[in-house]
């Protein structure tokens, strides 16, 4: 099988991590930069390629609701839970995992 080759977004990325590892290399504190300078290097790095502080591009921002679908997700884990407890509760002692902790 062949790779696809390499398009502009490919380039644009490798170009940003390129200009973060020059910027790390001569800023960094652990080379005898300070940590202001060198965090001032990278968001300048972040500002000339249109990324966010974390590396993420800069775009239209997206609001995801997902209060639904964690109650939903709520509603399911506790289903189970019960179902697991009722099937424990049916074993018979013996068997591991009845949850039967014998004579105290």
């Amino acid at each position: 099988m062949s790779t696809p080759a390499p398009g502009p977004a490919d380039e644009d990325e490798a170009a940003y991590r390129t200009a973060r590892r020059r910027a790390a290399r001569q800023h960094h504190p652990d080379v005898g930069g300070s940590t202001e300078e060198y965090l001032a290097a990278l968001a300048e790095v972040d500002r000339r390629f249109g990324r966010a502080p974390d590396g993420r591009p800069l775009g239209p921002e997206v609001v995801v609701v997902t209060t639904l679908r964690r109650r939903a997700l709520r509603v399911a884990l506790r289903g189970a839970r019960d179902a697991s407890r009722a099937v424990r509760r049916r074993l018979p002692p013996g068997v591991p995992g009845s949850r039967r902790y014998g004579n105290l």
